[in-house]
Order: C-alpha cells, then structure tokens, then sequence
C-alpha cells in the first residue's frame, strides 16, 4: 500500500502539467469567467489571448488599454489575469469591485489547474495567438 501511495505521489505532479497549451494544437481552454460572473468564450474568432501573471503586468495591460480602447476588439483579442496567488477575500472585496469599472472584460484564472494550462514565463505577459482555435504562436513579453 505504502509504494502505491509513493507513486501516486511521484506521479501526480506530471499529470497535472501534462495538458498545458502548446503550438500547433487545438486550445481546449477551461472554463474562465470575468469580473461579471460571465464565461468568457474563446472561439474561432479568437485571434489572441494576452495573460497577466502580476500586478505590475496587471497595471501595464490597464494603461494599455486606456491608451489603446479598442485594441482587445480590434484584434479579436482576450485578456486573462492569474488571480491564484490573490486571496479570495481580497479579491472579492477590493479587486472585483475595481474590475467591473474597466471598460474591457478580463478573464480570471482562479485555481491552479485552469493556470497550469497556460504556458509561463517569470515576469513576462503570455501571448497566444490562435487561428481558428489552433494555437499559431506562444510568445511571452515584458509588455505589449
């Protein structure tokens, strides 16, 4: 019993990073909802998603777009946030209550399996860029 369980152990943290997006694959995203409460819908449409790992990135994406309004539209774009490291009281009390007045939707990634999908980089933005749901292009930036 005592080995069953050690290779359970050893081989649980493979299977958990064992899906994580690639290019030339279909994107079989999970289920990601914005500040609304709203599952966000990746579909053929879908040219790039652009993910925010930190707050400093978090704030660099909202100067982005204050600049840049149309951008997300323009480009058939989605926005993401990881909001795993973010306790969940902090984030229902401080940080949604600021995301429902931004004018464009941002996707939050709450649990650790949904960002684990998603290929990262340390201090970079992931930016996917999709041709008909199958992944072209994984590029990680300092910004856009």
């Amino acid at each position: 019993m005592k080995q069953v369980l050690l290779l359970i152990a050893l081989i649980l943290p493979f299977g958990l990073f064992a899906d994580t997006l690639k290019e030339g694959l279909p994107i079989q995203a999970p289920v990601i909802k914005d500040q609304f409460e709203k599952a966000v819908n990746i579909t053929p449409q879908t040219k790039q998603i652009i993910i925010a790992y930190t707050k400093s990135q978090g704030d660099g994406m909202k100067a982005f777009f204050e600049a840049n309004p149309n951008y997300l539209s323009e480009h058939n774009a989605l926005y993401f946030m990881d909001a795993t490291a973010v306790p969940s009281l902090v984030m229902s009390m401080f940080m949604m209550p600021k995301f429902k007045k931004y004018t464009y939707g941002i996707g939050i990634i709450d649990n650790d399996k949904d960002a684990a999908y998603f290929p990262k980089k340390e201090d970079k933005l992931t930016v996917i860029s999709l041709d008909n749901l199958s992944v072209t292009a994984i590029d990680f930036k300092e910004k856009l």
